[in-house]
């Protein structure tokens, strides 16, 4: 009986310590994150002081080869209504939500951060080279009669308003996408609403072209996947070897 009480004991010491520690994990993630996207921003915010110029007409052509019109026009000619603006600046704005808290997210519900922390750094790092190389406008500047719905608070508080290709945004709602994918059906339609509905308030916003968007998405696959690589990105419980 005295044996029985003691392993009872043990075992509550033994879930109390792994409690701390993953908390304690929790909070070295979230900490990581929160650096790295801080990190992110401030080169961001550099690149202008030491690029001249920016380019529009190639996602302009692109964006109309199609239709003839670019989308983001069409969209706040036709589709433009109060409770759209509200709504979609809220989607808009969940993605720093996925981006400082997503491997800390992802850490708790499937215990597997480092595939995806590796994943955001790819997606950054590789952004940030091609707004360097590639400093794009986005719609609400390029295209006469689009307004950027966000407002001025946005725009002056925006470092660099010349990174539009690719969309971050977009490319960090597509690793959530990544993340959740194989997780049955409900992880396939919330990947797949919640990038289609992030694309569509991008457009509606005046922050990106579609092909930025598409280029976001197609960044995000690229990184997920090549994370894959780095061999401590693969240590992971047995129980979530099928999602790779």
């Amino acid at each position: 009986m005295f044996d029985n009480h003691q392993s009872e004991i043990s075992i509550s010491y033994n879930g109390l310590a792994e409690a701390v520690v993953n908390i304690l994990k929790f909070f070295g993630v979230l900490f990581a994150s929160t650096f790295l996207v801080l990190s992110f921003w401030y080169i961001r915010a550099w690149i202008p002081s030491v690029v001249d110029g920016s380019y529009k007409e190639y996602v302009i052509w692109i964006d109309s080869l199609f239709t003839g019109i670019v989308p983001s026009s069409w969209f706040q000619a036709h589709l433009r209504l109060p409770f759209f603006d509200v709504f979609l600046r809220g989607v808009w704005f969940s993605y720093v939500f996925c981006l400082v808290f997503g491997s800390s997210f992802f850490y708790c519900t499937r215990n597997e951060p480092t595939r995806h922390f590796i994943a955001v750094f790819l997606t950054l790092s590789i952004g940030l080279l091609i707004h360097y190389m590639l400093p794009t406008q986005p719609p609400w500047m390029a295209v006469e009669g689009v307004e950027r719905i966000n407002g001025a608070l946005f725009t002056n508080a925006d470092k660099n308003l010349t990174a539009a290709m690719p969309s971050i945004h977009q490319a960090i709602v597509g690793l959530v996408g990544c993340t959740i994918w194989k997780t049955g059906f409900w992880g396939k339609f919330i990947a797949i609403s919640y990038n289609l509905l992030m694309a569509f308030a991008l457009v509606y916003l005046g922050e990106h072209f579609v092909i930025d968007s598409i280029a976001g998405i197609l960044l995000s696959f690229f990184c997920w996947r090549a994370a894959l690589f780095f061999p401590f990105a693969n240590k992971k419980p047995p129980a979530y070897r099928n999602y790779n």
